[in-house]
């Protein structure tokens, strides 16, 4: 029996393509219906991307662009090598970004992936793997930001680093069994310093500004959802499995869909440090848009990258548990609100300092194109 599918409507048009049209009259319905409620959130996420986004992870992602472009990652090919050939079944050039995906941030580790497979230094198969675990908060968001600012403990923050990046090695271990051991690779030049730097700026740049835009648009998103009573709908729906209490579903699903949102609801409702592991390895869905933004063409299925993120979110709970008994947090926290970290660095002269780097990539990526002309000229 033939089965018949359904028509395609008139037009040559998709049911895809109508269905994103659906979704875009819905979207811009949503903007008309709340506009306090979007404005508010996307102006506070914007503070936030100028406060502390910007200016904590545009040197690394800076970092992460010299280190595959420049004669740097060479040198740190040579020190990794090894370790990286032998236990993750990777290229030693892999060993920089390998390293800068757990000090630098979620953006960066993927930033470095993406040069290496353009360059075709890594195969799309070991870039795939690559993403399935060089996904990580960083050093200086959760020790940093979140320990000391939003947690009032540098110990827990230092127990939640870990836990997320042993988990993320883990998970780097388990993906390279049974692969064959990549061949050494012949000595590559790399390109001279001051170029290097000058193209690895341009990178930071653009994955920034991009960056910036989904942390907005899921700002946006996440209003309309709090506005329209859907979130505390599928809070309600998250608590009814019993796993979680109302507080804690309303948290697990802020870190679900951005994970600064959800640092901010479980500083305001005393989240258990358990779910602050599972959300940092986890990474919420605008992370992962970010991610999908810094390659033309994604390696691996999304729904395999989804597995493993949460795959990691459960790994990083069960060694945050482990850590903890080995050495336990204070047993009193000082919780901050989200208003209050913003306060604590949202001085005039942070934020202008923000604001001015920001629209400096943004200057950049205006001019670079011209001198290049120029340049060939």
């Amino acid at each position: 029996m033939k089965l018949i599918s359904p028509a395609r409507p008139e037009g040559g048009l998709s049911w895809r393509a109508l269905g994103s049209a659906l979704a875009l009259v819905s979207f811009g319905t949503a903007l008309l219906a709340y506009p306090a409620q979007v404005r508010d959130s996307v102006a506070q996420s914007a503070l936030y991307c100028l406060v502390s986004l910007t200016p904590s992870l545009f040197p690394f992602m800076v970092a992460a662009s010299y280190g595959v472009r420049s004669q740097a990652g060479m040198l740190f090919g040579r020190a990794l090598g090894p370790a990286v050939r032998h236990l993750f079944r990777l290229p030693a050039c892999a060993g920089a970004t390998l390293l800068l995906s757990f000090l630098g941030g979620y953006p960066a580790g993927a930033r470095g992936i993406s040069l290496l497979l353009e360059q075709g230094r890594l195969t799309r198969e070991q870039a795939g793997r690559m993403m399935l675990f060089c996904v990580a908060p960083g050093a200086a968001f959760v020790v940093t930001f979140l320990g000391c600012g939003a947690l009032g403990s540098l110990r827990l923050g230092w127990l939640l680093f870990f836990a997320v990046t042993l988990s993320g090695l883990l998970l780097g271990l388990l993906t390279g069994l049974g692969k064959p051991l990549p061949e050494k690779e012949p000595p590559q030049p790399g390109e001279p310093g001051g170029p290097a730097l000058v193209r690895s700026v341009s990178d930071a740049s653009s994955a920034v500004v991009k960056m910036c835009g989904c942390i907005l648009l899921f700002a946006g998103f996440t209003a309309i959802l709090q506005g329209s009573g859907a979130f505390q709908a599928l809070s309600r729906l998250l608590a009814f499995s019993g796993l979680v209490s109302q507080k804690e579903a309303g948290v697990l699903l802020s870190f679900l869909l951005e994970v600064t949102g959800g640092t901010g609801e479980a500083s305001r409702q005393g989240g258990a440090p358990l779910l602050y592991a599972f959300g940092l390895a986890f990474g919420g869905l605008c992370v992962h848009l970010q991610l999908f933004s810094l390659f033309p063409e994604f390696p691996l299925s999304k729904g395999k990258f989804f597995l493993f993120r949460l795959l990691h979110g459960f790994l990083a709970s069960g060694i945050f548990l482990l850590l903890a008994r080995l050495f336990p947090p204070p047993p009193r926290l000082v919780w901050a609100s989200s208003e209050a970290e913003l306060a604590l660095g949202g001085s005039a002269s942070t934020a202008a300092g923000g604001l001015s780097l920001f629209l400096m990539c943004l200057a950049f990526l205006a001019a670079l194109p011209q001198r290049e002309k120029g340049s060939k000229e």
